[in-house]
């Protein structure tokens, strides 16, 4: 009898042995990992373990590290600590679908995709941009619009609206701030070629 239970005995790696097959080590410490989403009873499936050796069956459960196959070999717990592949042998379950992807719509042949124009804050201003916005400057438009408007930073717009009245000689270069003065040669540039 005493021989039996011995055999019985499996040995986690880093775990030392469990007491019998139904998963009593962890009361000493042992964790035996859990088996991957999407196997569910009934579910066929091949388990091949790290020293390849191969099992097919039927699953009739799995927890505590542990699965119940039934196969043409009869009944079979297998640990899965020691399983290196489970190949479903038919189609996984719907709802193992992983929910990120289940609340996106699927895309339809008919679908273009559109390239959006870039809107990261931090990008470079085009000239025919800068014309717009010194327009937008006359027509006394507010900072929060522009920035809006042309997916920039309030920051960003005043800023810019600083190198404008300096460029106009509204300011001095003095009065603005030195972020501004990089704008104040950009501004008569394209101001010169209105």
């Amino acid at each position: 009898m005493e021989g039996d239970r011995d055999a019985a005995a499996t040995t986690q790696p880093g775990c030392g042995p469990t007491d019998s097959w139904s998963g009593q080590g962890a009361r000493y410490g042992a964790t035996m990992p859990e088996l991957p989403p999407g196997l569910h009873p009934g579910m066929r499936a091949s388990f091949i373990l790290a020293d390849g050796t191969v099992f097919d069956g039927e699953l009739e459960w799995a927890r505590k590290g542990w699965a119940k196959l039934r196969g043409e070999a009869g009944i079979i717990l297998i640990n899965s600590a020691h399983v290196a592949v489970i190949k479903p042998l038919g189609p996984l379950a719907v709802e193992d679908e992983d929910e990120t992807d289940a609340d996106l719509p699927r895309p339809r042949s008919n679908d273009r995709a559109t390239l959006a124009g870039p809107t990261a804050p931090g990008r470079a201003w085009a000239d025919d941009d800068l014309r717009r916005l010194a327009d937008a400057f006359l027509d006394h438009a507010t900072d929060a619009e522009l920035a809006e408007r042309h997916h920039r930073t309030k920051g960003a717009i005043k800023e810019a609206r600083q190198g404008f009245e300096c460029a106009r000689g509204n300011l001095v270069e003095d009065q603005i701030s030195p972020v501004a003065r990089t704008w104040v040669g950009r501004w008569r540039k394209v101001l010169a070629k209105q």
